[in-house]
């Protein structure tokens, strides 16, 4: 079990901390330099954020609808490409990938499959164009064995989050997002812990991170109750060697699994450590789903 919950560990924080987007949302900060400051040829980094939309993987400024030209009169749509990892392994995952809402992975137990396909034996997917003109909050790739089967086969459901967005002008097709399947071997290894029931409540796992994406140790995780913060009933901080579980904060890995019963509705959570801020993460148990978390702290 130690084994399997290291590669766990590791994989995770490599894959949750690669997916950052650079979102540009309308800073004057020197605009006019900005082929100095990001390369010839590119209009926009995160030196030097769009005046307008969103800056993309090549350095270009895109606005809702620059990436699908042939959506319907009336839709925004985006696409995904990217890549689908193993979580025991770190190479690529041959499984069924799809596009759900995040509200579908955090409470539904049939979420619509907004787009659909197969990732390839080295786990480079790509998802076409879909609407999202009504979806809230962001994309969420979904991953399972080809054809769906719930807990069943090779993997678990889980749930990634690749875009996050609040406004039309940041929904944007995704490039190199990254997304990970999650065998069913290490949710096993996961059902061993007491409270843990991932078929039955589903689970949370995820990281605490700082504004610069690096794990934060001793970092406590709590839930809010109206106007307060207070403890969840059970929440598991494991130790850097996943040889404890006992811990009472975060490890340097900064990782944290929520047994799914204790948010089983929607649920805000945040983490507090002294003398930082961080941002709020919604979160749900589902049975028969793993969703992942990241818990930024709030940049200045």
């Amino acid at each position: 079990m130690k084994k399997t919950l290291t590669i766990v560990l590791s994989l995770a924080m490599a894959l949750l901390l690669g997916v950052v987007f650079i979102n540009c949302g309308g800073s004057d900060d020197n605009n006019d330099t900005c082929p100095a400051k990001c390369g010839e040829g590119k209009e926009c980094c995160e030196a030097c954020p769009c005046a307008q939309g969103t800056c993309n993987a090549e350095g270009v400024c895109e606005t809702a609808g620059d990436c699908c030209p042939d959506a319907p009169a009336g839709q925004i749509q985006i696409d995904i490409d990217g890549m689908i990892k193993d979580a025991s392994t770190g190479q690529g995952a041959q499984v069924h990938v799809a596009a759900i809402s995040p509200m579908d992975a955090l409470t539904s137990d049939s979420p619509e499959l907004l787009s659909e396909t197969d990732s390839d034996a080295n786990g480079v997917f790509h998802l076409g164009c879909y609407d999202v003109s009504n979806v809230a909050l962001g994309a969420v790739v979904l991953t399972d064995d080809s054809p769906m089967d719930g807990t069943g086969g090779t993997f678990f459901p889980t749930g990634t989050g690749v875009k996050g967005w609040t406004t039309n002008d940041e929904k944007v097709c995704v490039d190199n997002a990254v997304g990970f399947a999650v065998p069913n071997t290490i949710i096993g290894a996961l059902d061993q812990l007491p409270d843990v029931s991932a078929a039955d409540d589903g689970l949370v796992m995820g990281l605490v991170v700082d504004a610069s994406g690096n794990p934060v140790e001793g970092a406590v995780i709590k839930k809010q109750d109206g106007d307060n913060w207070v403890d969840l009933g059970s929440i598991y901080y494991p130790s850097a060697d996943f040889s404890d579980m006992s811990g009472t904060a975060t490890a340097v890995t900064g990782m944290f699994v929520i047994p799914g019963a204790q948010v089983a509705g929607l649920t805000v959570i945040h983490a507090e450590k002294t003398g930082m801020t961080f941002d709020t993460a919604q979160v749900a148990g589902k049975s028969g789903f793993c969703f992942f978390a990241l818990v930024p702290e709030l940049s200045e």
